[in-house]
């Protein structure tokens, strides 16, 4: 078995089971965010001003608003004060590929930045945190959403032109397309970059994502003048919010708060 397998493994296992905080009840639980559409959670801290769009990893093809991930994120960031808008989108074999799924968060945003205010918040002060997927997905809405104050992309995808053997079914599947200039040029490192000010999070043992991804990323958007910060966490693997006490999920959470508390 590869590495790369190995790493995928032990992510999709180290996703069952409880979070590594005690859980939070939402605020408001199953929203549509579009009619007849894909759902969301809200959790409102009292005296929250700052909001969130929380959009979870799964490679595409797995994974919702209430996985382990993203129950950790709730309850760590509510703690700190600021709503989490948690949200589902469309996924390979469930009427989604990259286009529905970046469609979905650019919805999900939008359903937001209207909603937020009924529940005390800013409006102004909405930022979007994607995971792994989600991270290639905010990274992609961010370009398309207007208002976003701040966006996070954690351990994400941002080269599928990179994928090699049968990984590369992925990106077929993704884009509806085998050629590879089509899955270059819709990734986030070519695609129209987001100008909101980007942190990218991402641990230097990174068996599914290199680290390199970021690092090229981060690059290229400080090239075009772009507000952009990488942070590399070392000796974390993919996917760090899943595993118990590991120290970058702290410090990631607290990067986070920093970097979206405004």
């Amino acid at each position: 078995m590869s590495l790369r397998y190995r790493a995928l493994l032990h992510s999709l296992q180290s996703l069952r089971g409880d979070p590594v905080t005690a859980d939070v009840t939402p605020t408001v639980a199953g929203i549509a965010y579009r009619p007849g559409g894909p759902l969301a959670d809200v959790y409102v801290p009292e005296g929250a001003r700052a909001s969130i769009v929380l959009v979870h990893g799964g490679g595409f093809v797995l994974g919702s608003r209430r996985m382990k991930p993203m129950r950790y994120l709730a309850a760590e960031l509510t703690a700190a004060g600021i709503a989490v808008c948690a949200i589902d989108y469309r996924m390979i074999f469930r009427g989604g590929r990259l286009a529905e799924a970046t469609d979905d968060v650019v919805d999900a945003f939008a359903f937001w930045s209207a909603q937020a205010p009924s529940f005390g918040l800013d409006p102004t002060r909405i930022s979007m945190v994607g995971l792994s997927a989600g991270a290639t997905l905010a990274l992609l809405a961010g370009a398309r959403c207007e208002g976003v104050a701040a966006l996070v992309g954690c351990f994400g995808l941002y080269e599928v032109d990179h994928l090699r053997g049968p990984a590369a079914v992925l990106p077929r599947l993704l884009f509806a397309t085998a050629d590879r200039s089509a899955w270059t040029s819709r990734s986030p490192r070519h695609a129209t970059p987001a100008p909101a000010p980007t942190l990218l999070l991402h641990g230097s043992d990174d068996g599914l994502v290199p680290v390199g991804q970021a690092e090229r990323l981060a690059a290229h958007r400080i090239s075009l003048g772009l507000p952009t910060r990488l942070v590399v966490y070392e000796g974390a693997p993919h996917g760090f919010f899943n595993l118990a006490n590991h120290p970058a999920a702290r410090a990631a959470v607290d990067a986070i708060v920093q970097h979206t508390h405004r």
